[in-house]
């Protein structure tokens, strides 16, 4: 769910304040992480808890999956760009 923390980060943050301090470390050299978020949906996403899944699930659905989602593809052009 870095996605989450992606969008919690751009929301308390002018978007040029986040993009200056997010840095993006893929987890594994093979993993093509601008892909990957540019392809983002919410609603593939899971947690390790089923609970915590549903709690941010409620959450991102008050703001509108497509707005997270449109949200996590523009800010991924941005890092990657």
């Amino acid at each position: 769910w870095c996605a989450w923390e992606l969008f919690v980060l751009f929301s308390f943050a002018a978007n040029s304040d986040g993009l200056d301090k997010a840095v993006l470390l893929p987890l594994h050299a093979d993993v093509d992480v601008q892909t990957m978020l540019l392809g983002f949906d919410a609603r593939q996403a899971r947690c390790f808890d089923p609970n915590e899944q549903a709690r941010l699930m409620h959450v991102i659905e008050a703001v509108g999956i497509q707005e997270f989602n449109r949200c996590i593809h523009t800010w991924a052009a941005k890092f990657c760009a």
